[in-house]
């Protein structure tokens, strides 16, 4: 690629815009100890080089206006945020100054799996799910696995961040030739579900995983009016709250259907798959020590819940915006209790024939969220009597006809303003977090290079503010997420058709311990 040209009024000819080479340098450290990172790769753009024994890199000869830099070295993350890549873009004035690039060292993730007698149990997948936060609540992502050694020894290195062990539901285990029933750490339903490993950086934490072991009986099932074939799965929550996710057999003579399970008493969950019209049963049944039949499943369908948009009647005449659809408002119903095959329990808005929308929501309670990416807000969500933006929306078996009114409203205000890094305006991440009765928990955004932001379509109400230099995902929801950077929370409030200003000051990424 060339340099820019310049037309010469006077001679009618062009000449190349001058660049000055300039030299970008700087330190990777280690973001724990602060101590220098020897030979870690730092790439510029498409250019790339070695710490030396200091930690310290340079480029010479740059005539770039800007780059993207990415660090890396085994053993080591760039960033310990799940959304993040790890690369970092820096403007000209960032780059004329000497650069701190810090490396977080992994955690590392480590246990036995033994069995009752003590006796390691190898060949057993010990499965890592990631927790981390976006604007529409908690997500769970598998992130590793491994398989024990002879020992039954795992070893999982991650990042830092929050994480939950698992164990699958084995059948029949070679080793012990029974049955190992699942084990999750920590143990489901411990502090209301939401417990998790927290995992820092550079940090070892080992624990032993004791499953029990047991032997299995088949169960032999059947349905009110066959159709075994259309199971999506089938799964046995048992009286202390584990899952056992099982494997149908559906070859029975009838249409049965028979699974194994060790002795104890289940909660059975089975669902068809029907895009259409998708289906459940469930039951509760006891195993005792020996083989049962006569299980009958009773299948009702899912209850779909129809969604109405309802344009309120204070919009603003002069705007020429046209009500969103109901796509645009980024619905999701999250449930506090994570899906045992999916990692969460996000329901989304799916589409009948007749291109009306419903939630398809097994029974249980959910919170209802919004990521909209339009104009319009919603401003009031009922389900029956039930306020869904204070209350939770309780789903019954059976529930079916009632709709889950919306009323949108583009009666809104906008905030701007500057944020500053260290006291130099900067791009950072700016988090807005709603006082009031909202279906957004987070709003968030990013400032330009010169430190700006603008937020508009903001619905009216209060905010807490808060910047940080990189990406931060929290549970904005809990007022504990913020407690630790309190000097840089400030609060604002907006009014319909205003615009104030506010002013923050980010959190350095050193403030933020991983």
């Amino acid at each position: 690629m060339g340099y820019p040209l310049t037309a010469n009024s006077a001679t009618g000819t062009s000449t190349a815009a001058t660049v000055i080479p300039s030299t970008v340098l700087g330190q990777v450290i280690n973001a724990r100890t602060g101590a220098p990172v020897p030979r870690a790769l730092v790439r510029m753009n498409d250019r790339a080089v070695l710490t030396d024994h200091d930690g310290k890199f340079r480029f010479d000869q740059n005539t770039l206006s800007g780059a993207n830099i990415l660090v890396t070295k085994p053993g080591f993350t760039a960033t310990t945020e799940m959304q993040d890549g790890g690369n970092v873009y820096f403007q000209g004035v960032q780059l004329s100054v000497p650069l701190e690039l810090r490396l977080y060292p992994e955690a590392l993730l480590t246990g036995r799996v033994l069995g009752p007698d003590g006796a390691p149990l190898p060949r057993i997948a010990v499965t890592v799910l990631r927790s981390y936060w976006e604007e529409t609540g908690r997500r769970w992502v598998t992130v590793g696995q491994d398989q024990t050694d002879s020992h039954g020894n795992f070893r999982l290195p991650q990042p830092a961040g929050e994480y939950r062990l698992e164990t699958r539901y084995t059948p029949l285990d070679p080793t012990t030739g029974e049955a190992v029933l699942p084990v999750t750490v920590p143990v489901e339903g411990s502090s209301g579900g939401s417990q998790v490993i927290n995992a820092h950086a550079g940090e070892e934490l080992h624990f032993e995983l004791r499953p029990v072991v047991s032997p299995t009986h088949t169960v032999t099932m059947t349905t009110e009016a066959g159709g075994t074939r259309d199971f999506m799965r089938i799964s046995a929550r048992s009286s202390n709250g584990s899952t056992l996710q099982v494997n149908p057999q559906m070859n029975g003579p009838g249409g049965e259907t028979k699974i194994q399970l060790p002795q104890g008493t289940y909660t059975l969950t089975a669902r068809r798959i029907n895009p259409e019209n998708p289906e459940q049963a469930e039951t509760t049944m006891t195993v005792p020590d020996h083989d049962i039949s006569g299980v009958v499943l009773q299948f009702a369908p899912i209850p779909s819940i129809p969604i109405e948009l309802i344009v309120d009647s204070s919009v603003t005449s002069d705007n020429t915006n046209q009500p969103p659809t109901l796509p645009q408002l980024g619905l999701v119903l999250e449930n506090d209790q994570p899906d045992a095959e999916r990692g969460d329990s996000s329901v989304r808005p799916t589409t009948r024939r007749d291109q009306s929308f419903v939630f398809t929501a097994p029974p249980g309670s959910y919170r209802l969220q919004s990521r909209n990416v339009s104009a319009w807000y919603i401003k009031s969500a009922r389900y029956g009597d039930a306020d869904l933006l204070q209350q939770e929306l309780v789903v019954a078996p059976g529930a079916a006809g009632t709709p889950i009114r919306l009323v949108v409203s583009n009666d809104t205000g906008s905030l701007q303003g500057v944020v500053n890094l260290n006291g130099s305006p900067a791009g950072c991440w700016v988090y807005l977090i709603p006082g009031g009765v909202s279906a957004r928990a987070v709003i968030s955004l990013r400032s330009n290079g010169s430190g700006r932001f603008m937020q508009e379509h903001l619905p009216p109400g209060s905010y807490q503010a808060i910047a940080f230099e990189y990406r931060h995902s929290a549970n904005y929801r809990d007022p504990a997420s913020l407690a630790a950077f309190s000097g840089h929370v400030r609060s604002v409030t907006v009014n319909a058709g205003d615009k104030p200003t506010l002013n923050l000051d980010a959190v350095p990424v050193a403030e933020v311990i991983p």
